[in-house]
């Protein structure tokens, strides 16, 4: 492999990107080259955030023609990635989440309907990927920690930040409709500062909004308690995973723009995600007439600290980030009347 690797110029804000390939189906080897862009650059890609998985499963891939061993569980990411986000992919492995993300990239509403324009009518575009396992020389350790330190910019730069749980549970489809059912049912505003103040009735012990989703914590058949049914059988595996524990990696993800999650070829919004915590949180330290309270300490048991804690700030700073802009604009308009109203005068 360090025959792949050309030296990047610091001065220039070198940094490498793979460009893979398209393929008919999900399965076919991923082929892909490294290229050299500058984070100057106005450049689409997508970077990949993921735990490497266990380094005795490999498995490979084509690199600039060369066969290179990969963990599989980054492979797997790959494959989902390109699956899902190349626009020329067929049509049957793009899935849709059942809500449509909002203030997403241009490409990406694209793809999710969302623009008047259809991706058959955009010319082709190539699918670039970052992960810092292939676009960094793991040989060079001076190129190691200049990336570590770029790692906030490249996020930045990035048009998504991918999150990958890895392959799906048998519930993950199920468990997904679920989240969706959730996001929803619950108000826009849910869980934000000062809300519970505005809108008391849609929090503890009232929870207006709830009332029409109860039957997603309504006992199954033959008695079986709501924890054990498929849905959340998947929504437990999905809070579960590996990269849910990670800290290291959640305070990374939060450097991006725009953060969303993949499990399989599943595409999960962060805001889902943080949405799902707090609709836990809630039931379980406050009283509720839509949820029973014999459920609420099986709650306790779901791995929500973590991943609360570092959505919840990003969702804070993301809030910070928009009053900034409104601010902004709010000076500049300002100070275009008052130019007018001088010149008027």
């Amino acid at each position: 492999m360090s025959n792949t690797y050309r030296r990047l110029d610091p001065a220039k804000q070198e940094f490498r990107l793979l460009e893979v390939q398209a393929a008919r189906t999900l399965e076919e080897p991923v082929e892909c080259r490294l290229i050299t862009a500058r984070l100057t650059d106005d450049i689409d890609f997508i970077a990949l955030s993921s735990l490497y998985g266990d380094r005795e499963e490999m498995d490979r891939i084509w690199l600039s023609g060369r066969s290179v061993a990969v963990p599989k569980h980054l492979v797997s990411a790959l494959k989902h990635i390109r699956a899902v986000f190349f626009p020329t992919v067929s049509k049957r492995y793009q899935r849709k989440p059942a809500r449509k993300p909002h203030g997403a990239p241009r490409w990406l509403r694209q793809l999710f309907g969302l623009s008047s324009h259809k991706l058959e009518d955009e010319p082709p575009r190539s699918l670039r990927i970052w992960m810092d396992l292939l676009c960094v020389n793991q040989r060079d350790e001076a190129e190691k920690s200049k990336q570590r330190t770029d790692m906030k910019a490249i996020y930045r730069s990035a048009e998504l930040v991918v999150g990958w749980l890895g392959d799906k549970h048998p519930h993950t489809d199920v468990a997904m409709n679920t989240l969706a059912e959730i996001e929803d049912a619950m108000p826009a505003k849910w869980g934000d500062p000062g809300d519970r103040e505005k809108h008391p009735e849609d929090y503890a012990p009232t929870h207006r909004w709830a009332a029409g989703i109860a039957h997603i914590w309504t006992d199954a058949p033959k008695g079986m308690i709501p924890f054990q049914m498929p849905h959340w059988v998947g929504c437990n595996d999905f809070m579960g995973r590996p990269y849910f524990q990670r800290r290291w990696i959640l305070e990374e993800i939060a450097m991006a723009k725009y953060p969303t999650f993949l499990i399989g070829d599943n595409i999960v919004p962060w805001k889902q995600v943080l949405r799902l915590n707090r609709m836990m949180e809630e039931f379980k330290n406050y009283p509720s007439n839509v949820f029973p309270r014999e459920y609420a300490d099986l709650i306790a048991d779901l791995p929500l600290e973590t991943a609360h804690k570092l959505l919840d700030e990003f969702a804070k700073r993301e809030a910070l980030e928009e009053a900034r802009l409104l601010k902004e604009c709010g000076q500049f308009e300002s100070r275009g009347t008052s130019s007018t109203r001088s010149h008027d005068g």
